[in-house]
């Protein structure tokens, strides 16, 4: 489950929480695939709530193609 510590309001909150969990895929050496890139960009703008990014996720996540990383990365 998708859950973020205290929703942002105002749209700059919003981008900065976007830009944080993005860098957090980059620290693991992971990329967003373009769904979620867009659900996040959708929050980001105030077009999904914190509740809908949340569920949306969780439905992506459900149908997605989960992959084990390539062997020697952690």
């Amino acid at each position: 489950m998708v859950t973020l510590v205290k929703p942002a309001v105002h749209p700059v909150d919003r981008r900065t929480e976007v830009s944080s969990v993005l860098a957090s895929f980059r620290m693991e050496g992971l990329e967003p695939d373009a769904e979620t890139a867009s659900l996040l960009q959708q929050y980001a703008t105030g077009a999904l709530s914190v509740e809908q990014l949340g569920s949306a996720i969780e439905r992506h996540v459900a149908g997605a193609d989960v992959r084990q990383p390539a062997e020697g990365v952690a």
